[in-house]
């Protein structure tokens, strides 16, 4: 049985909704996040989040038998960024993930964590097209059960922004993140493009993103984007990595509760499903391609502006 995820949410939201995004401030010339974006309001706002998600079961296609998990997601800053000087910065920021896993394999039902600290140094020189960006983020992804040496992760990402105008920027560089499903580094070529005022569409690394602002109050959002992870799990004194590929295409609608806080419901389906399973030294004893099936997902955000 998937454990309910939902008081978790409501007992947190409280704080989500305190949360001060103060890395947002433009007003004193030096680098900051309204560097990397397309204008400031609330289609492209960097925010603190807090979701919920969960999934039907996905069918295992050459065997009896599939997977399906619920999922807590908490993203927020640790503060403001540090200034270095008035080109360079730098912020910290904390990302929690817990995913009930329900399996028809050998190791059955697993509860996953993925703790990480992310360390993110920016680069913007008043005036200049071009921005820098680079990120790690060590953390622990396990079931916590005997955390060791296995259950260390290490995300992160180097990247830029090159500003043709004020409505099209060309982004890129190369990144390793695990919710693609695995530790490879990966490069991606992508853009952020403003045609009308009330549009955004961005392609950052593996998500995409299209949103229309029909009202102040309102955005619609159509996105896909990788939805899986890898943990180290033991079980009976053995250790396991446990990799799961998924992608999340759906259609979501937000609606502003307070001036920065956003409530958002999506709904959709995942796609590209896989689950692999590996002993620690690199035997592979599960890895089967599944079906698509149904995606939920409900959210609250602190936008920085």
């Amino acid at each position: 049985m998937h454990k309910n995820p939902v008081p978790a949410l409501l007992g947190a939201a409280s704080l989500l909704a305190s949360a001060s995004l103060v890395c947002a401030d433009t007003s004193t010339g030096k680098v900051s996040i309204a560097d990397f974006t397309l204008g400031q309001d609330a289609m492209n706002a960097p925010s603190a989040k807090l979701q919920i998600s969960s999934t039907g079961d996905m069918d295992f296609d050459d065997i009896n038998g599939g997977f399906s998990y619920d999922r807590l997601l908490l993203e927020t800053p640790l503060g403001g960024m540090i200034h270095v000087n008035d080109c360079n910065a730098v912020g910290v920021g904390l990302r929690y993930e817990a995913t009930w896993l329900d399996t028809d394999t050998r190791l059955g039902n697993m509860d996953l964590h993925d703790l990480r600290l992310s360390f993110t140094w920016l680069h913007h020189q008043q005036g200049s097209k071009w921005s820098w960006l680079m990120s790690l983020s060590p953390g622990v992804s396990s079931d916590f059960n005997g955390v060791d040496g296995d259950d260390f992760s290490l995300n992160g990402r180097l990247g830029f922004r090159y500003a043709l105008n004020s409505k099209f920027s060309i982004v890129g560089g190369v990144g390793v993140d695990n919710t693609t499903g695995d530790h490879s580094l990966y490069p991606a070529i992508g853009f952020q493009w403003r045609p009308v005022d009330d549009v955004h569409i961005a392609l950052l690394g593996a998500t995409f993103t299209a949103t229309w602002q029909p009202h102040n109050d309102w955005l619609v959002r159509f996105g896909v984007w990788p939805g899986g992870g890898v943990w180290n799990v033991e079980e009976n004194g053995n250790s396991f990595d446990v990799s799961m590929r998924s992608y999340n295409a759906a259609i979501g609608v937000e609606r502003r509760l307070t001036d920065k806080v956003w409530l958002s419901l999506w709904a959709g389906t995942n796609l590209a499903n896989n689950l692999e399973i590996e002993t620690a030294s690199g035997g592979d004893i599960f890895d089967e391609g599944a079906d698509g099936a149904w995606f939920v997902n409900l959210g609250l955000r602190v936008a920085a502006w």
